[in-house]
């Protein structure tokens, strides 16, 4: 077991139980790839595109922004390799590589021994930085040759619609009434619809993928009054908070 944070990139051979996590497995997204590695445990995993219940050896897969939850049994055991990197800690090469991947990926038993390298790597924290990236990169390499695991269950054909005018509308204002409008549901109906399904209302779904398309924008040059504007928000006061909720500090401070 090992546990490893250092600049942009985090890496951990995790064993415990959901009843007292230290990994969060509610719902949520984030600015940074993931990727999780199962070596025991009753889990199921839900990305935007569906869920799947893990294997052992599946892995998956999670790009930045993707909202992304785990239920995980309880009374089980759940071991698991985890991996969080930055964007710029990736080779370019690598990150148009990876841009067309899957969420799930299964059967990657084969990879195991690359990970198991890293339980007994040892040096200062640079050393085992550069280690650790050129396992994962290697590892993120290799799942470019295996197919796709297919997802146990897929959304409900309103809530595909609703992720879907989402994401084709996500540099114009939203909101709950507009949404229903143009897909010709009462309000009421798509929210508790939303909120059933993905375990979030759809408002706070919105603008936390509002909030992390007009990040990017930032870390691309962009001031964050300009991203937020980009990004169809009408008031930087409502950017302003929901940036300081997402990221834990204020958008001033990523420009």
């Amino acid at each position: 077991m090992f546990q490893f944070e250092h600049n942009g990139l985090s890496a951990a051979h995790k064993l415990g139980f959901a009843s007292s996590p230290k990994d969060q497995f509610d719902k949520h997204m984030h600015p940074f790839y993931e990727v999780v590695y199962l070596l025991q445990g009753n889990v199921t995993f839900h990305v935007e595109e569906g869920c799947r219940k893990l294997n052992v050896g599946d892995a998956v897969f999670i790009k930045p922004g993707q909202y992304h939850f785990a239920d995980v049994v309880r009374e089980e055991t759940y071991e698991r390799y985890v991996f969080k990197i930055e964007e710029e800690e990736l080779a370019p090469l690598l990150i148009k590589r990876i841009a067309s991947y899957p969420s799930f990926f299964e059967d990657c038993r084969a990879l195991l021994p690359l990970l198991k390298t890293l339980d007994e790597e040892k040096g200062d924290e640079e050393e085992r930085h550069i280690l650790i990236l050129l396992r994962l990169e290697e590892f993120l390499l290799s799942l470019s040759k295996k197919e796709g695991a297919p997802i146990n269950k897929s959304h409900s054909p309103l809530v595909q619609k609703i992720l879907s005018y989402v994401e084709e509308h996500l540099h114009e204002p939203l909101s709950l009434k507009t949404i229903a409008r143009r897909l010709n549901y009462s309000p009421s109906y798509v929210a508790k619809s939303f909120q059933d399904e993905m375990r979030l209302p759809l408002i706070s779904y919105f603008r936390a993928k509002k909030v992390m398309a007009a990040n990017a924008l930032m870390r691309h040059g962009y001031k964050a009054k300009e991203a937020a504007l980009t990004m169809g928000f009408e008031d930087y006061s409502t950017f302003y908070r929901s940036y300081k909720r997402l990221f834990g500090k204020p958008p001033s401070q990523n420009e």
